[in-house]
């Protein structure tokens, strides 16, 4: 269910967890609760082996990640019950995440010593999906970065940066990030923007 947990830079254990739903099934509704399984030091699978060998128990009952959605089946006709749907594309979501930090973009070296962009993670009311990242080459116009870069929301804690390789050019060379996040209903932030050089 499980991967090997990811140690950051910043010392901090990111342990993944495995989402899954529980469902009651009702004559007039069905009720499907979202349920965060997070590891627990039974179930996590380091070098190729579960720490609980050969079957790890599953001590953790997890966490319900928001309210349960009630699907309610109101009508008489298969008509009616879709007119009193509550679940529509006019009712979903509308708020955008929103970056909280000052500069949620920074240019960072990596260990081996190349280019990274660091994003500061935004923040939304219920989840930043992902980022749509754009680098290009300020001087010729060439986009060298092009990529939905995931939150890492399956970690927890959710790590508060996170570093976006940058193809190495030659030294001197500037670019320009824009970055936007982007929530599960498709609802984005407003672009943030740097200019950096390699």
């Amino acid at each position: 269910m499980v991967t090997d947990p990811v140690r950051y830079a910043d010392g901090r254990l990111h342990v993944p967890s495995g989402p899954g739903l529980g469902m009651r099934l009702d004559p007039d509704r069905t009720e499907i609760a979202r349920i965060n399984m997070n590891a627990d030091k039974h179930d996590i699978r380091q070098g190729g082996h579960w720490s609980a060998n050969p079957n790890p128990p599953y001590a953790s009952g997890g966490t319900l990640s928001g309210p349960t959605w009630t699907v309610r089946l109101k009508g008489a006709t298969n008509q009616e019950i879709k007119d009193n749907f509550t679940y529509t594309a006019a009712a979903r979501n509308k708020n955008a995440p929103a970056f909280t930090s000052p500069r949620p973009l920074t240019a960072v070296t990596t260990a081996t010593g190349g280019r990274a962009l660091r994003v500061a993670q935004a923040t939304d009311d219920q989840m930043v999906h992902h980022y749509d990242v754009t680098v290009t080459d300020a001087t010729t116009g060439t986009v060298v970065v092009s990529s939905k870069v995931l939150s890492e929301y399956f970690f927890r804690p959710r790590p508060n940066t996170l570093d976006v390789p940058v193809p190495a050019g030659a030294t001197g060379t500037r670019y320009t990030a824009d970055v936007r996040a982007v929530d599960a209903y498709g609802n984005a932030s407003p672009t943030a923007a740097l200019t950096f050089t390699q």
